[in-house]
């Protein structure tokens, strides 16, 4: 078989598109909406004011923290430079609120006054303990209760023992975080749950390939399977024409079109110097015609 039918295997493989059906129209007009039952929440000012007054504020931070801290101390150190993180969120959110304009706080005493307000928790956490450390993905969200800006305002201002309280509370968080910051390996993080989830998400194509894949399929069949692979690579050996679609840990090989075989790698081999077929080393081969 010619080499440009190779080629336009590749092609086609790439080009290949899977049309969706149509959804289908149900017939006749739209039926309007069926009143709701039960009674209406009063709608006045007092509950107009405390549905406003909740303000609820979330952050999310990776942290990466070398092998010599225990995974204890990684997700402590990561609670305080998350908590850090929550706090900016917060305090950019108070400083457009109408009461704290007109009160005039910023620098650290809006600090302090945000940080007096939230009461966080957690709300999503992983961990991931590997041989160079330890990876920490932590989510804190905190709501401040309706009417408590006010009267935490006043209370501030009306008390200089606790706004130096308070200020000192929020320096020692402020220490805290900046030391989890400083204890963290920059960038290591984001790199350690993405390669993670790179290989989670290979192991499943590759065990959904070996379900759902046989021999004798076409490409287009395999493609509104398996999606675009992210690796293609051909070879022409005699007169038969391969394509290889890599998957994360499944290779799908082709022959002349029609799915040939399925392979955990691909296998040089010097007789056909290739390594893109269904020969050589059979321990790799899943799936066989």
């Amino acid at each position: 078989m010619p080499k440009c039918l190779s080629v336009a295997l590749a092609v086609a493989f790439v080009l290949t598109g899977l049309a969706a059906p149509a959804p289908a129209q149900p017939g006749g007009e739209p039926q309007p909406a069926a009143p709701a039952v039960g009674t209406q929440a009063p709608a006045g000012p007092d509950l107009r004011r405390q549905v406003s007054d909740v303000r609820a504020v979330t952050a999310t931070i990776a942290c990466f923290y070398g092998p010599h801290i225990e995974q204890a101390e990684a997700r402590r150190l990561c609670t305080a430079q998350t908590r850090g993180k929550l706090l900016d969120t917060a305090v950019a959110q108070f400083s457009h609120d109408p009461e704290v304009v007109r009160s005039g706080l910023q620098g650290q005493d809006l600090r302090a006054l945000a940080d007096s307000l939230l009461r966080p928790v957690v709300s999503g956490e992983e961990i991931r303990p590997g041989r160079d450390g330890v990876a920490v993905r932590l989510t804190l969200r905190a709501e401040t209760i309706p009417g408590a800006l006010p009267e935490r305002l006043a209370a501030l201002a009306a008390s200089p023992e606790l706004r130096t309280a308070a200020l000192a509370e929020t320096a020692v968080r402020d220490r805290q975080a900046a030391e989890a910051r400083m204890a963290a390996v920059p960038f290591a993080a984001d790199r350690a749950f993405a390669a993670r989830e790179m290989a989670d998400d290979m192991r499943r194509d590759a065990a959904f390939a070996e379900r759902s894949l046989a021999p004798g399929m076409s490409i287009a069949q395999v493609k509104e399977l398996m999606g675009n692979p992210a690796a293609l690579k051909q070879a022409v050996i005699g007169p038969e024409s391969y394509l290889c679609a890599g998957y994360g840990k499944v290779w799908a090989v082709f022959r002349d079109g029609q799915l040939a075989c399925l392979r955990s790698r691909l296998d040089y081999v010097r007789r056909y110097d290739a390594d893109c077929h269904c020969a050589g080393n059979y321990a790799t081969i899943l799936k066989n015609d």
